[in-house]
């Protein structure tokens, strides 16, 4: 029986797109049911990011059953930045059937093809923020909420198709001693009287939109040169400090200035919402959101989702310090342990901060490549 791809075009079958993980990862213990209504809300017409960029969605139907589905993206603002015509594709998923992958990814590839496209990448989101990497390994343990489960058949079948390897990141777990060691105490200490630095955390909402507005800008600057950077528009900044700021404790944010008040290095550490968005099952309502709070407040474990240094501060220890002022913030809320987002592997600056630290390496995960 042959493959039937259909492009989604209504609020119904953007729906129907959406919720098909939820019957292919059913009984999978370490899949994280995302939020229905913000992975519509990404999709939708409405998301900013479509100012700048293009999506076709389709998914992937046998014998009247849906078996795939997959998005192809192409980001104007990444293509002005790395002067290539890179499209990309993400969203995927696929049962256990070659020619199903086979029709979902040469079908994005077909349409990149018609926009002008040289070559096709993924899995990615629209931007560094989005959940991308195809996981590799680590099949058997639960990662963060903002990271893509897959099945372990899912990179053969790309490789199948003639992907190769593009970028590749680590997960850490990381746990902590009962007290700042006494080590990064000192440094801390030491760095903030030799290059006059000074730490801040936003002390309430004001505070934490304008916050929320130097982190981009850190953000941007910071990691403008690793692999994979898309630029991010104002307006999606916005946007995105205006949906998910409000979940950030105050105290794990920590915003590194130097003599000047010149904001040169961040970090951003979240309470682990993995164990309420299970329960939430890809509902806010009417209890998802309750989990979300409680998870925010009451927790063992916590999330490290972003660390930033600007390039001529990355010699002079700004990683340690951010490291160490978080390190403190979440010892003294309770938490002793930490799943860290996926990580550059190249990215030895960051890498070298757990080496004193009781830790693993617990999964792995690349993006793939081909050229079109």
């Amino acid at each position: 029986m042959s493959i039937e791809i259909r492009e989604v075009k209504t609020n119904k079958e953007l729906k129907q797109f959406v919720k098909f993980p939820f019957d292919l990862y059913n009984g999978a213990p370490h899949w994280i049911p995302p939020i229905i209504q913000t992975e519509i809300a990404i999709l939708s017409s409405k998301n900013p990011v479509f100012e700048h960029s293009q999506a076709v969605i389709y998914t992937a139907w046998k014998n009247g059953k849906l078996v795939g589905r997959i998005v192809g993206m192409i980001n104007q603002l990444e293509i002005d930045f790395i002067n290539k015509k890179h499209a990309r594709f993400g969203w995927i998923d696929f049962v256990d059937d070659k020619n199903v992958s086979s029709a979902l990814i040469t079908s994005v590839e077909k349409w990149a093809r018609g926009q002008g496209m040289t070559l096709l990448k993924g899995p990615y989101g629209f931007n560094q923020l989005g959940k991308n990497g195809m996981l590799t390994e680590g099949f058997d343990s639960t990662g963060t909420v903002n990271t893509i489960y897959n099945y372990e058949y899912y990179p053969a079948h790309l490789k199948e198709l003639g992907y190769v390897p593009d970028l590749e990141w680590v997960e850490i777990l990381l746990q902590f001693p009962d007290k700042t060691p006494e080590r990064f105490l000192r440094f801390t200490e030491i760095a903030k009287k030799r290059y006059k630095l000074t730490i801040r955390q936003p002390k309430n909402k004001a505070e934490m939109l304008k916050t929320g507005k130097q982190l981009f800008g850190l953000l941007m600057d910071t990691y403008k040169g690793l692999p994979g950077f898309v630029p991010i528009s104002e307006k999606q900044q916005n946007d995105y400090i205006n949906k998910y700021i409000k979940f950030l404790r105050k105290d794990f944010i920590t915003i590194v200035f130097d003599k000047n008040e010149e904001p040169i290095a961040f970090g951003v550490s979240i309470p682990s919402m993995t164990k309420a968005y299970k329960k939430a099952n890809g509902k806010l309502f009417p209890f998802g959101l309750f989990h979300m709070l409680a998870a925010r407040r009451w927790n063992d474990t916590v999330d490290l989702a972003l660390v930033g240094v600007k390039e001529e501060w990355r010699k002079k220890g700004a990683h340690g310090l951010v490291f160490a002022e978080s390190l403190n913030a979440v010892i003294k809320a309770g938490m002793f342990r930490t799943h860290i987002n996926p990580m550059l592997e190249s990215n030895i600056h960051v890498l070298s901060l757990w080496k004193d630290f009781d830790h693993r390496i617990y999964k792995r995960r690349k993006s793939f490549k081909k050229v079109l």
